[in-house]
This record gives C-alpha cells, sequence and structure tokens, in this order.
C-alpha cells in the first residue's frame, strides 16, 4: 500500500459483527463464497476472508473475480487481494481514508485469470489494513469460474505509472477525447480473438498528488475510444472530500470484434463538458502498481449485456461518457426522480443456457454514483437479480454536505455455480439501482452496466 500523507485527520466509528474465521469450501469446479457478515480487520498481518479448493480435472484457464465493500473503522488504509496456492494473482484494491474529512464504506473489486494445472488449487481473498481498522462488508463476495475460456491474457503493472495530467478542455459529450493530451495507455493485451466476443475487466488504483480532481479510467479497443454501450468508465474523485487513494474498476463486452484484437486500459480524467468550458480538471495522480487488465476469448458459449429499459444508445452512445439515471430525491425534483427507496432497474436483459450446457455464468455490474454538494448523504446499493431473485448486492456510503457530491465507482457481481447453477432456457437478468438517506438527484450511470459470460 503506498503511504499518502494525511491532510486532515477525522474519525468515524462503525459497528463490527465478527466473523471469527474465514468462509472455506472443497468443491470440484466453480465455486461463489460470499462473506456472510461484516469482518473486523486489524492492523497487522493479512486477513483471509474466503478461500475454495478447488478441483481441476484438466488444466485450463480459471478467471478469479471479488466485489465487496471496505469500511473505516477509525482512520485507515485498507486492501483487498486474491491469491492462488498462497501467491497474489490479482491487483490490489486499496482505500486510503487518512486525512479524508468524509471517510465512508467504498466498494472494491479484485480480478485475475490464471492458467491452473490439474488437479488441486486453493483460491482465497485477503484484505489488509495500516493505522487503523477497516470491516470487510458482509456480502463481499469471490467467484472462481473454472474453463472460463480458450483464450486469456494478462498485464498488470510491476511499478506506478509516473504523474499523470490531461487537458480535456473542448471535450463535450459526442466529441472524442484527444489522444495525447486527453488521455494515455497504461496496459495494453493481445486479445488473441479469432472470432466471436472479447470480454475485458480491469481493476486497480490510483492516487492523487497536491492537485485534486477526478479521476477516470476507460478500457479501449484497438486504441480506439469504445461506444457507451460497449464499456463502463470509471471515476473517483480524489480529494480529501473523499479518499486521496480508492480503487477503480470497468468492464466490456466487445461481441464482434476484429480478429486479434488489442484491449488497453487508458487513463483520462472526468472533462468538464457542460457547458463547453475552457477550463480542465486539475486532477494530478498516478495509476497504482499492481493494476490489471484481463481478457477473455473463444469457446464461451453465454455471453451477453444488459441495458436500461428506455435509454437510447444508438443516437446517445458514440464518444459520450455520461448515462445518467436518477435513482432517488428527497423530493427536490419530483417530476425527475423517483422517491428515495425505490428500487430502480438499471439495466435488464436475457441470459440463456443451452441445453447441455452447466448453467454457470459469471454475471457483473458496474456503475458510477453521483449526487450533489447540498446532500447530507446516505447509502446507494446495486444489487442484482436473476428471475426476480436477489443474488447479490454492494453498497457505497455518501456524505456529508458538502462531500456526498463526489463520485465512486461501484459494482457487484455472482456466479451461478453448484446448487446455484441455472437451468437450460432463458432467465431475465437485472441490475437495480437503489438510494435511501437525504439525496436531491443522486443518480447511476449506464454505460454497460450489466455483463455476463461462462
Amino acid at each position: 500500500m503506498d503511504p499518502v500523507p494525511a491532510v486532515r485527520r477525522a474519525a468515524w466509528i462503525a459497528a463490527a459483527l465478527l466473523a471469527l474465521l474465514p468462509l472455506s469450501a472443497a468443491a470440484k469446479g466453480s465455486r461463489h463464497l460470499v462473506l456472510p457478515a461484516d469482518r473486523l480487520v486489524e492492523p497487522g498481518g493479512a486477513v483471509e476472508l474466503l478461500s475454495a479448493t478447488i478441483e481441476l480435472e484438466r488444466a485450463g484457464w480459471t478467471y478469479l473475480h471479488a466485489d465487496g465493500g471496505l469500511a473505516p473503522v477509525g482512520e485507515a488504509i485498507a486492501n483487498a487481494w486474491i491469491s492462488v496456492d498462497g501467491r497474489r494473482v490479482s491487483n490490489q484494491s486499496v482505500v486510503d481514508w487518512r486525512g479524508s474529512r468524509a471517510p465512508n464504506r467504498h466498494a472494491f473489486n479484485a480480478i485475475a485469470a490464471v492458467h491452473l494445472p490439474a488437479g488441486r488449487s486453493r483460491v482465497a481473498l485477503h484484505a489488509r489494513t495500516a493505522d487503523g481498522a477497516a470491516l470487510a462488508t458482509a456480502r463481499s463476495s469471490l467467484s472462481v469460474l473454472t474453463d472460463a475460456a480458450r483464450h486469456a491474457s494478462s498485464a498488470f503493472l510491476d511499478a506506478s505509472s509516473p504523474w499523470l495530467e490531461f487537458d480535456t478542455r473542448d471535450t463535450p459529450e459526442g466529441r472524442a477525447l484527444p489522444a495525447g493530451r486527453g488521455w494515455a495507455p497504461v496496459l495494453s493485451v493481445q486479445a488473441g480473438n479469432d472470432g466471436g466476443p472479447v470480454v475485458a475487466m480491469a481493476s486497480g488504483r490510483a492516487w492523487m498528488s497536491n492537485q485534486p480532481g477526478d479521476a477516470m479510467w476507460g478500457i479501449f479497443l484497438n486504441g480506439r475510444e469504445p461506444p457507451l454501450h460497449s464499456a463502463t468508465w470509471s471515476i473517483n474523485d480524489l480529494f480529501e472530500g473523499a479518499e486521496v487513494q480508492a480503487p477503480m474498476f470497468m468492464q466490456a463486452l466487445f461481441p464482434s470484434p476484429p480478429r486479434d484484437s488489442s484491449v488497453q486500459l487508458v487513463a483520462s480524467e472526468s472533462p468538464y463538458y457542460q457547458p463547453r468550458m475552457a477550463s480542465t480538471n486539475g486532477v494530478r495522480y498516478r495509476v497504482g502498481s499492481s493494476t490489471g487488465l484481463v481478457t477473455l476469448s473463444g469457446g464461451m458459449r453465454v455471453v451477453g449485456r444488459g441495458y436500461p429499459p428506455a435509454w437510447d444508445y444508438v443516437t446517445r452512445g458514440r464518444y459520450r461518457r455520461y448515462a445518467y439515471i436518477c435513482i432517488g430525491t428527497n423530493g427536490f425534483r419530483p417530476g425527475k426522480c423517483p422517491p428515495t427507496g425505490t428500487q430502480v432497474v438499471l439495466a435488464r436483459g436475457r441470459a440463456c443456457i443451452p441445453p447441455g450446457h452447466d448453467g454457470e455464468v459469471l454475471f457483473a455490474s458496474r456503475t458510477r454514483i453521483q449526487g450533489d454538494d447540498h446532500d447530507r448523504g446516505g447509502t446507494v446499493s446495486l444489487s442484482l437479480r436473476v428471475a426476480g431473485r436477489e443474488v447479490a448486492r454492494n453498497a457505497q456510503t455518501l456524505g456529508p454536505r458538502p462531500d456526498a457530491v463526489s463520485t465512486r465507482t461501484m459494482g457487484t457481481s455472482w456466479l451461478s455455480a453448484g446448487a446455484e447453477a441455472l437451468a437450460e432456457g432463458c432467465h431475465v437478468v437485472e441490475a437495480i439501482g437503489e438510494a435511501t438517506g437525504d439525496f436531491r438527484n443522486v443518480s447511476l450511470n449506464a454505460d454497460l452496466p450489466l455483463i455476463w459470460f461462462d
């Protein structure tokens, strides 16, 4: 974990439900593990949150994916990651609340694609803290998708990037980010695709220098900015009113890219686009070491994406980064937002399981939260429903005033494995947003909010 000097010290106390032992399982094939209660992580050695011993009949690619929450208990810096047989294989997902005047529960994400040999392997999700305690929140999860694809590519940063600054003046919605001054490649992989879809996941961390602002990451295909329905953007406001170091993560699905395509993780900044301002976001930041990019291609039979029921991606998709959907209001905008406490469908789709399929499919939802500087704050949750049943949920807290305005990225995921494997046929899948608390017009972003793949 990279230390960041404290700017302003503040204490925030959270209630802790202690889970004394990691949840562990031993079985063949794919696994989905869920933390049953909040787990207190205190300074010192790493804590194993979830683990599974899997047994493979033959060598192959296994995709590893963890989503969950980290909440501060006092001032702290916390980190989550995935290991195989005791060796870290994923990115490190770091939240630094030290010096924050608005320490809040924050989503984390870790990813990896590993080629495992036949026989037994042990996969685990870990957390560690320094300078204070934190909670790994209930319903944090670890998915182990075996036989994930014929081909996987990945790249991880061995060292943190140089300090990054961008100039996104005159980059309103509908205009591409200018190469060079507006974005820079951080990682690139060859997808190795010979036809069919490419799934891409990226995850890591960013931290600011002395120039705060909104760091933004994206996933590009063959060096080009994708349309809004093909990839999510990740943004985190890096300053003492939010976090000075935070996780950032995103996903992409390219249904029919050119053969042998390349995929890039790019760094940028949230552009001031409305109106066409002459100024630019002043953020100066680094992409942290261990940040990673993973692609999967070939051999996937169940691949799809879900969209908001009423969002027009055709006319609003190219060179756009914002697809706001209001999910809750305290009465400030009753004509444009539902009241807080309403479950809002952020995305919907149909995942169809063909005959002879094992029913093991990974579902992932990604979005960004945008509040208002007048909000007192509260909790925003993102959940997944399959055939009307909630199967996963994650949450982010915001506030107090005026710091609920700071953008964060949030995600949740579920793997239909074991007894939860999906039956043959089509299943309605939904990503649901919900806000509770005092918000004027809190919104989520709908750029590729839901994908699934096997």
